[in-house]
């Protein structure tokens, strides 16, 4: 009986001061028809496809947003652009043959409801992700591509909380 009215008084409390998640937050500043753009780099238009997926994804699964194609139809639009991709190995076998590599992204992402007046707000995330090779192999621009897709999604999921911190600061 106690545990219940300790429960209680807890959710009470919890409540009544006004306490609400920092995905309340993040969701209030991208939420509805989101519009996803890209920057195109033509050296690497694949980055640019890998990232916007990941946006893409995040928009659907983290937001709760529903994708739009046109930009006038949005209540939000997000420009995501990939500013650096790293591949840097990390260890060696005793022959001085890379074992293992980490990609490292850095991507900005800029984001403003559709309706205001007020510019972009601009936030940086970066991440890695490692990755190994078999010691008779090479790395391949797949094994790339594919550690360069899981490191944007891993700094991609940094930028929801990065969101709600920014939405504090108005």
């Amino acid at each position: 009986m106690k545990i219940y009215s300790l429960f209680f008084i807890l959710v009470f409390l919890i409540s009544g001061c006004g306490y609400k998640p920092s995905s309340y937050y993040a969701k209030h500043e991208i939420e509805g028809k989101v519009f996803v753009d890209s920057q195109i780099n033509i050296q690497s238009s694949e980055n640019s496809i890998i990232i916007k997926d990941a946006m893409n994804d995040m928009v659907i699964n983290r937001f709760n947003g529903t994708l739009v194609n046109n930009p006038s139809d949005a209540d939000t639009i997000i420009l995501v652009a990939l500013t650096s991709a790293k591949n840097s190995a990390i260890s060696t076998d005793n022959d001085g043959y890379a074992k293992a590599y980490r990609m490292t992204v850095s991507i900005n992402v800029q984001y403003k409801k559709a309706q205001s007046n007020k510019g972009y707000k601009s936030i940086t995330v970066s991440d890695y992700y490692d990755y190994s090779v078999d010691a008779d192999s090479v790395v391949t621009d797949r094994k790339k591509e594919e550690a360069k897709r899981l490191a944007s999604t891993n700094a991609l999921s940094d930028l929801f909380s990065k969101i709600a911190i920014e939405s504090f600061e108005k």
